[in-house]
């Protein structure tokens, strides 16, 4: 596209501009709401999710995505560092930095599996053992909090919705 085209366009744009009127009317007919968003909305109940972690693991340099790989190696027991994100639903780079911030602390040791060197196993090491145990029940405490405003009904409804919601690979392609 030439300079004179660009200027073409730039003045045809200027005299195709969109009225403040035209704009609220399209903008209304698409029935958009951000409050009742279903992206919005569960992009709040995250950040709920993490201040209520916050608060209740206060003075912990600890991070929720860091504590669900300590508790998922405490009950998988010696893991690779690929399966474990895939377990945690952590992309290759977020599971990286995850681990390299426990090794850093000495939670967890890394070393090359016995049977295929391409992986790197992860173990907790005794105090990440003692650590994530500690701190078990105070993360069941997160999710109590989080839930608090719904009925135990709506919470398990909630749970099984949300669940059915993050299993989706199709993202929601498919009628069910």
């Amino acid at each position: 596209m030439t300079i004179l085209d660009n200027a073409r366009k730039s003045k045809s744009s200027k005299n195709n501009s969109i009225s403040r009127e035209d704009a609220m009317m399209r903008y209304s007919e698409t029935g958009y709401d951000l409050d009742a968003h279903p992206a919005h909305v569960v992009r709040r109940a995250h950040q709920r999710a993490t201040l209520c972690f916050q608060q209740v693991m206060a003075g912990e340099d600890l991070s929720p995505t860091q504590f669900a790989a300590l508790a998922t190696i405490l009950r998988q027991g010696d893991v690779s560092q690929n399966l474990l994100g895939r377990m945690t639903a952590m992309d290759p780079s977020t599971i990286s930095l995850v681990v390299r911030k426990l090794l850093k602390q000495g939670l967890i040791r890394r070393s090359p599996s016995e049977t295929d060197q391409r992986l790197a196993i992860i173990t907790l090491t005794d105090e990440g053992t003692r650590y994530t145990l500690d701190r078990l029940e105070r993360s069941v405490e997160v999710g109590k909090r989080l839930l608090a405003p719904l009925s135990p009904s709506e919470q398990t409804t909630l749970l099984k919705l949300l669940q059915r919601i993050s299993r989706d690979e199709n993202g929601g392609s498919e009628g069910k």
